[in-house]
C-alpha cells in the first residue's frame, strides 16, 4: 500500500492520489541518519554541502543555539586546523587531509552535549517505530485507525447497536489478553484543496467570458468559502499496549542509548553499533513472537464494532507529528514524508517541532511553532472527564464524547483505558463489598450508630456490579477504568478559557469537565509513550458505558466530487458536497430529487444555486420556474451565448408553443433501444425484427400519451360542476380519439371535435353535454393565457428544435396567477383554472428539452409547483416518466413542490418515495400531517425525536412583528434535512463566504429587504 503523502487526505476513504516523486523542503524526515546517508558528498570536502532538511525550515527561535569550539591557532597564515593531542596517543603516518575531518567530528560532538542538555527537559519517552509500533524502553504499542462512522438519523436500535458492537470489541480485546490501551482522536483538514483538483476532473466546465467570473477563479473562490469555517476529518487511533519488552530487550535498549555518545570512536564506535544492531534485532525476535498475537488484536479490531486497520506509514506520520505541536493549527497544505519507520536519532526532529511554556498559575500551556512557513502560537487547556451522571445515550443524548462537537471546535481526546478481566473485577467487588460491611459493623455494633446512607448505596452499587458480571454471558459487563482528557486551544488565554466555559456548558449537568493543574504534563499524556500524568478523576464504568462515547462518529453526508450545498449542522460542521450524478453512474439509482419546503423556506433560491454550479460544470439546465426569480440566471455574465428565457405567458409568449401533440415528441428511430444490436433483443430469432418491433409500439404509446394529456387539459379548464358530469368524461375522450394522436394536430381540432358531436350525436344527452363542454373551452380558449394551448387558425404550433449550443434554458410564466391556497376549486376564475392546464404542459415542454438531448450528457431538471402537475393522471405519468427514465438519461430532476403528498400519493397509491434516492426537506411549517410525510420520503421511523427536528426547520428564531423581540433573521441560513442513500443530516446553506458568487445570489434573492447570503426565496 502506498503512502499517502497529503496530510487531508489521511482519513478520507475515497482519495487516492499517487504520491509525489519529490518531497518538498519543509517535510519531516523519516530519518534523520538516513536523510544524512543520502545527502552527504562522495567524496571528503574541506566544507560540508548544505543540508536542506527539515530543520533548516524551524525558526531560528525553536532551535537551542549551539557554541562554536574555540581552538587557539599557530599563526594567523595557518591554512590547516591546529593539532589536537590525540587521546590514543600519538601515531605515525597522520595525514594532513583528515584534520578538517576531525574538527568537524569534535563539533559535532559538542553539538549533541549541547543538545542533550537542552532536551533534557523536553525528552519524549519514544525511542523509535517500527511500522504501526510504537516503543519506549520498556513498552510497545501497536496502532489502528478506525474510520468515521455515521450516527445521526439513525434509528435509535441502530445507534444501541453501534455501541454495543464497539463495547464487545473491546470486551474480545479483554478476553485476549489486552489489559491497557491508548485512544487519540486527531483531526485533519477537510480535502479541500483536492476538491478542487477532483471537481476539476470531474466537471466539463463551460468556457470562461471576458470580463465574467473565470472557473479558476470560481474554484479558487469555493476552496476559500470551504476553508474559512476550519472544516476537519475525524481520526481515530487504537493504541494497544503489548506485553512488556523482556529484561534482555530493555537492557539493550538502554545500553545502545549510552554508547550512542561514542557512536564515531574508533573502537567503543564499533561497540556501540554492534550493540544497537543486538538492540533492534532483539525488538524485532520479540515482534515476531507476538505475531499470534497482534494477528487476533487485528482481527477483532477489524470486526463490525469498529473496523479499524493497521496504521499506515503515513498515519503514523500524522499521529506522531500532530501530538508534538498539539496547539498549533492544523496544516492544511502539510506534506507528510518517510516510509514511517522512525530511529532513536529521528525522535528530536518532534521535539523541535513546537516549543512548550508553562507559566505557573496560568491555567495553559503555551505552544509555538512554524506551520506553513508561518509562526503560531496557541494556549492549550487540557480538560479531563470528572463525575459523570447516568446518560440516556441514545435515546435523548448524543455519545458523550460528541456532545462538544457541535461548537465546531476541533476537540482532541486522549483516552488511557484500563480493562479488567471478569474475575479481577469481582475479586476487587468483593473486596470493596467487605470493606463497607466492616465499615456498617463500626457504626452499628460498635458504636451503636446509624451508618451513613452512602454505605448503603455504595454496598448495593457493588452488588450490582458483581450481578451483573456473573450472569452477563455476552461479555458486556468487562469493566474498565480510564481517563479521557480533551482539548482546547485559542489564539489567546481569553479565548481560550471562553471555549472552555462554553463546552463546560454544554457538558453541563450530565458530565462535569475538570481544569487541573499540571497542565504541560497532561498535554505530554496526548503523545504516544509518555506516562500516565497524574492519578485524579479516574472514571470506572463498564464496556457498554464506555463506548457509549462514540468518540469516532461524525456527520457523513455527501461526496468528495461535485457541487456545494452548504455545511452539516449536527455534530462537526464540515461541507457537503453532492456528485450529481453519481446515483446514476455508480449505484443504478433514479435522479429525481423531491425538494419539499413551504414557500419562504429557501428550496428555491437552493435549487437555483445547485443549478448555478452544474451549468458552470457543464452539464444542461432545465428550468421550470413559474414565478420568474431563476430567469436572472440566465442573464448572468459567465452565461452569455449558452442561455436562453421562454415566456410561456404574456404579450412575448408564441400562440401554441405549449400545444400537446407538439410537446410530446415520437420516439427516434436512431435512438440506442432500437439497435438490433443491443442486448435487449439477444434472445430474439430476428433481432432486427423485434427491434423495428419495439419502435411501433413505441410510436403507437406516444400516439396514446398525446390524446391522454390532451383530455387531461381539456379537463383541467373545466369547473368542478362541468367535471362531475357523468357525461363530461366521454365527450372528451370520443373527441380525442376522433382527431388522433399524430403529431400534427392541435387543441382547437379537439373543440371541432367536440361541436361535431354536439351537433350530430344519436345520444340526446351525450349531444347536449357536448354543447356545454364546447361552449366552456371556447370561452376558456379566447383567454390571453391560452394562446399557447390553442394555436392561430391554420397554423400546428410549432416547437422549435433543442439547440444544443444552449446550456441553460429557463422557462417562466409572467402574470400566470396561481390558485389560492385551501381554497374550493369551484371560486376559482377562469384565470386562476388555466394555471394547472399552463404548468402542466410548460413541464412537458421541460420534459422534452431534456429528453431531445443526447442521454450520455448531463442534464439538471428543476420544476417548480410540483403540486399542479400531481393533480392530474397525465402529471402523475409525467413524474412517474422522470423518476423512472431519469437514470437512463443521466438526469438529475429536482422537483419541488410544498407537500410531501406530492410525492407519496395521497391515497397510498403512486408512491415515489423508493425512488428518491435523494430527498431534500426544508421548513414544513409545524404541520403534523407534512411532518409525518416528509419522515416517510426520508425513509425515517414515526415517534422516535424526528418530529421535533422537523418542526424547527425554520430560520432558528422567534418570529413576531415586535422589532425589539424578533429573532427570526438569527440564522439567516436555511436549514434542511438532506438524504443521500442511507446518509441523513441536517445541513445549513450558509453562502456567507461565497463572497465569489455574490452577484448570482443578487440575482436569485426575490426578497430586496434580505441578504442573498442568507438563502431567499
Amino acid at each position: 500500500m502506498s503512502l499517502n503523502k497529503d496530510i487531508a487526505a489521511l482519513f478520507d476513504p475515497n482519495f487516492d492520489e499517487p504520491e509525489p516523486p519529490v518531497v518538498p523542503p519543509g517535510a519531516l524526515p523519516p530519518s534523520w541518519a538516513a536523510a544524512m546517508r543520502n545527502a552527504a558528498p562522495t567524496a571528503p570536502t574541506a566544507e560540508p554541502a548544505p543540508q536542506h532538511l527539515a530543520w533548516s525550515q524551524v525558526p531560528e527561535a525553536s532551535m537551542p543555539p549551539v557554541e562554536p569550539l574555540r581552538t587557539p591557532t599557530a599563526s594567523p597564515a595557518a591554512t590547516e586546523p591546529p593539532v589536537v593531542d590525540d587521546p590514543a596517543g600519538p601515531r605515525r603516518g597522520r595525514k594532513r587531509g583528515k584534520t578538517s575531518e576531525a574538527e568537524f567530528d569534535r563539533q559535532r560532538t559538542a553539538a549533541k552535549k549541547q543538545a542533550k542538555r537542552d532536551r533534557k527537559a523536553i525528552r519524549l519517552a519514544l525511542t523509535g517505530v517500527e511500522g504501526n509500533i510504537t516503543r519506549t524502553r520498556s513498552t510497545s504499542t501497536a496502532w489502528f485507525v478506525q474510520p468515521p462512522g455515521p450516527w445521526n438519523m439513525r434509528p435509535v436500535g441502530r445507534q444501541r447497536q453501534y455501541i454495543r458492537s464497539e463495547a464487545l470489541v473491546l470486551a474480545n480485546l479483554a478476553e485476549s489478553g489486552v489489559t491497557t490501551l491508548h485512544r487519540r482522536v486527531v483531526r485533519t483538514p477537510w480535502p479541500v484543496r483536492q476538491w478542487a483538483q477532483q471537481h476539476d476532473a470531474w466537471a466539463e466546465p463551460i468556457d470562461d467570458v471576458p470580463g465574467a467570473l473565470s472557473w479558476a477563479d470560481y474554484l479558487h473562490g469555493h476552496q476559500h468559502a470551504m476553508l474559512w469555517d476550519n472544516p476537519t476529518l475525524k481520526g481515530r487511533y487504537w493504541g494497544i499496549d503489548l506485553p512488556p519488552r523482556s529484561r534482555l530487550g530493555q537492557a539493550l535498549d538502554a545500553i545502545a542509548q549510552v554508547l550512542g555518545n561514542v557512536l564515531d570512536w574508533p573502537l567503543l564506535g564499533r561497540l556501540a553499533r554492534l550493540v544497537r544492531r543486538w538492540a533492534a534485532d532483539a525488538f524485532i525476535n520479540e515482534r515476531d513472537t507476538m505475531a499470534e498475537h497482534l494477528a487476533t488484536i487485528e482481527r477483532h479490531l477489524a470486526g463490525q464494532g469498529v473496523r479499524a486497520r493497521p496504521a499506515t506509514p503515513g498515519q503514523m506520520d500524522y499521529l506522531l507529528r500532530r501530538s508534538a505541536t498539539l496547539g498549533l493549527p492544523l496544516d492544511a497544505d502539510g506534506v507528510l514524508a518517510g516510509g514511517g519507520d522512525w530511529e532513536a536519532s529521528d525522535i528530536p526532529a518532534l521535539e523541535d517541532l513546537a516549543q512548550v511554556a508553562l507559566t505557573p498559575g496560568d491555567g495553559y500551556t503555551t505552544v509555538s511553532g512554524l506551520v506553513d512557513g508561518r509562526d503560531y502560537t496557541g494556549y492549550a487547556i487540557v480538560l479531563t472527564v470528572g463525575r459523570m451522571a447516568p446518560l440516556p445515550i441514545p435515546e435523548r443524548m448524543l455519545p458523550w464524547q460528541v456532545i462538544g462537537d457541535p461548537s465546531g471546535e476541533p476537540i482532541e481526546w486522549s483516552e488511557r483505558i484500563r480493562v479488567h478481566s471478569k474475575g479481577e473485577t469481582l475479586r476487587k467487588m468483593r473486596r470493596l463489598t467487605s470493606k463497607i460491611e466492616a465499615q456498617f459493623d463500626h457504626y452499628t455494633v460498635e458504636h451503636d450508630e446509624s451508618p451513613p446512607q452512602e454505605l448503603a448505596e455504595q454496598h448495593t452499587r457493588a452488588q450490582h456490579v458483581i450481578s451483573d458480571i456473573e450472569e452477563d454471558h455476552s461479555g458486556l459487563s468487562v469493566r474498565t477504568e480510564g481517563y479521557y482528557r480533551l482539548l482546547v486551544v485559542g489564539a489567546s488565554p481569553e479565548e481560550a478559557k471562553n471555549k472552555v466555559a462554553m463546552l463546560r456548558e454544554m457538558y453541563a449537568p450530565h458530565i462535569s469537565l475538570e481544569q487541573e493543574h499540571g497542565q504541560y504534563q497532561l498535554l505530554r499524556e496526548f503523545m504516544p509513550g509518555e506516562r500516565l500524568a497524574n492519578y485524579a478523576h479516574c472514571r470506572r464504568m463498564n464496556v457498554e458505558a464506555l463506548s457509549a462515547g462514540m468518540a469516532a462518529v461524525g456527520d457523513r453526508l455527501g461526496d468528495r466530487t461535485g457541487v456545494v450545498l452548504g455545511q452539516t449542522a449536527s455534530i462537526a460542521p464540515r461541507p457537503v458536497i453532492w456528485d450529481l450524478f453519481a446515483a446514476h453512474s455508480k449505484k443504478d439509482k433514479s435522479g429525481l430529487t423531491p425538494v419539499v419546503a413551504v414557500p419562504g423556506s429557501g428550496k428555491t433560491f437552493l435549487a437555483g444555486v445547485t443549478v448555478y454550479q452544474a451549468v458552470r460544470a457543464g452539464a444542461y439546465g432545465v428550468v421550470l420556474d413559474p414565478s420568474g426569480p431563476l430567469k436572472k440566471l440566465a442573464q448572468l455574465p459567465e452565461f452569455r451565448g449558452i442561455a436562453e428565457v421562454h415566456a410561456l405567458t404574456g404579450r412575448s409568449s408564441r400562440p401554441g408553443s405549449l400545444n400537446p401533440y407538439r410537446v410530446i415528441v415520437d420516439p427516434r428511430r436512431t435512438d440506442p433501444e432500437y439497435d438490433p444490436a443491443s442486448p435487449d433483443y439477444l434472445d430474439d430469432l430476428d433481432p432486427a425484427a423485434a427491434a423495428a418491433a419495439q419502435y411501433e409500439a413505441d410510436m403507437r404509446a406516444a400516439a396514446a400519451e398525446r390524446i391522454s394529456v390532451a383530455v387531461s387539459v381539456l379537463k383541467m379548464m373545466l369547473t368542478p360542476a362541468r367535471l362531475e358530469h357523468e357525461w363530461t368524461e366521454t365527450v372528451l375522450q370520443t373527441a380525442a380519439n376522433k382527431v388522433g394522436g399524430e403529431r400534427h394536430h392541435n387543441l382547437r381540432e379537439v373543440l371541432d371535435a367536440i361541436a361535431v358531436i354536439g351537433g350530430e350525436d344519436e345520444n340526446v344527452d351525450l349531444r347536449t353535454c357536448a354543447r356545454s363542454v364546447h361552449q366552456d373551452l371556447v370561452m376558456m380558449a379566447d383567454l390571453a393565457e391560452a394562446r399557447v394551448l390553442f394555436p392561430e387558425e391554420g397554423t400546428r404550433g410549432e416547437v422549435d428544435d433543442v439547440d444544443s449550443s444552449i446550456r441553460l434554458t429557463v422557462l417562466t410564466m409572467p402574470g400566470l396567477q396561481l390558485p389560492p391556497e385551501h381554497t374550493d376549486p369551484s371560486q376559482w376564475t377562469p384565470q386562476q383554472r388555466m394555471a394547472g392546464p399552463l404548468m402542466h404542459m410548460a413541464a412537458w415542454l421541460a420534459n422534452r428539452l431534456v429528453y431531445e438531448l443526447p442521454r450520455h450528457v448531463r442534464k439538471v431538471l428543476f420544476l417548480d409547483e410540483n403540486k399542479y402537475l400531481e393533480q392530474t393522471g397525465a402529471g402523475r405519468t409525467l413524474n412517474q416518466r422522470i423518476s423512472r427514465d431519469s437514470r437512463k438519461w443521466y438526469v438529475r430532476a429536482l422537483v419541488c413542490s410544498q407537500l410531501p403528498d406530492d410525492f407519496l400519493g395521497v391515497d397510498g397509491s403512486d408512491d415515489k418515495s423508493a425512488l428518491s434516492y435523494e430527498v431534500i426537506i426544508g421548513d414544513l411549517g409545524g404541520n403534523a400531517h407534512a411532518i409525518e410525510g416528509g419522515l416517510k420520503l426520508l425513509n425515517l421511523p414515526l415517534g422516535e425525536g424526528y418530529e421535533d427536528l422537523l418542526a424547527n426547520l425554520g430560520s432558528g428564531g422567534e418570529d413576531t412583528l415586535d422589532e425589539d423581540t424578533d429573532t427570526s433573521d438569527f440564522d439567516q441560513a436555511r436549514r434542511f434535512v438532506i438524504k443521500m442513500a442511507d446518509d441523513i443530516e441536517l445541513v445549513r446553506s450558509d453562502w456567507t463566504h461565497f463572497t465569489h458568487l455574490a452577484h448570482v445570489f443578487d440575482a436569485l434573492n426575490s426578497r430586496a429587504t434580505r441578504s442573498a447570503f442568507g438563502g431567499a426565496a
